[in-house]
């Protein structure tokens, strides 16, 4: 099959009839053509892609990892340029996967359509927020072939909610190095995912790294330094708590 796109115009009508149309939202597709009202607004673009997988259908976070997995394969051959294409993944989030989408980003209000559908502004974040980009981005910012599970930091990053904000949504998770080694990090370290205060630390082990790129390029650090410097943050912060914690 040929990739499908939506028209540019047909994306702004969706957007604008995003109140109007939150009730239509489900597992159906049938009222997408008569909102087109008889007008094309499908294109296919000129990329030949394999048929579409079928993902897991789950309205909490437990099959994010693999439909990851399952996306990304899928649309493996991607430039990046096209997959920043909120046309792509407005047509994708529509009429491809409806099943998908109305069971893990049930439509409630209008926020939601622009927000999971769509691109909720034009920043980086957008594409980690639409329901179908999400899951490409995530497997494409962190495939590594070196691995045995080339996908094994992929399922790292869906451990948490704010692991996913702190690296795909913040400029500092574009830098490969930092990206990956954090994420390695969160592996040799798993109790800190299940740490109350895991949000607070990320938010403090990251600006930490943001200093360090102050007067580093992270970009070009190797990986083994990053890992050291990571340590070193990490046991501080855990020392500080201890420090700060009552005393029976």
């Amino acid at each position: 099959m040929k990739l499908p796109f939506f028209n540019r115009s047909f994306v702004e009508r969706l957007r604008t009839g995003a109140e109007a149309n939150r009730t239509k939202y489900g597992t159906s597709t049938l009222w997408i053509s008569d909102f087109a009202a008889a007008t094309s607004y499908v294109h296919d673009s000129a990329q030949i892609v394999d048929p579409p997988p079928a993902l897991k259908i789950t309205a909490d976070t437990s099959a994010d990892p693999d439909n990851s997995r399952r996306v990304f394969q899928w649309l493996r051959n991607l430039t990046p340029a096209v997959a920043m294409e909120e046309r792509l993944w407005a047509c994708l989030s529509h009429t491809v996967f409806p099943e998908y989408m109305h069971a893990r980003w049930p439509v409630k209000d209008s926020g939601a359509i622009q927000r999971r559908y769509l691109f909720e502004g034009k920043s980086f974040a957008a594409l980690s927020r639409n329901g179908i980009a999400r899951l490409w981005w995530a497997g494409h910012l962190t495939f590594d072939e070196g691995r045995a599970d080339p996908f094994e930091l992929t399922d790292t990053l869906f451990l948490r909610q704010d692991l996913q904000v702190s690296l795909l949504e913040r400029s500092i998770g574009k830098c490969r190095n930092v990206r990956m080694c954090v994420l390695e990090f969160m592996r040799e370290n798993s109790a800190w995912l299940s740490d109350a205060s895991f949000g607070r630390r990320i938010q403090l082990l990251l600006k930490e790294l943001n200093l360090l790129g102050g007067v580093a390029l992270l970009d070009s650090l190797p990986p083994a330094e990053i890992h050291d410097y990571l340590r070193s943050v990490a046991k501080s912060l855990v020392n500080s708590a201890t420090a700060q914690s009552p005393q029976g």
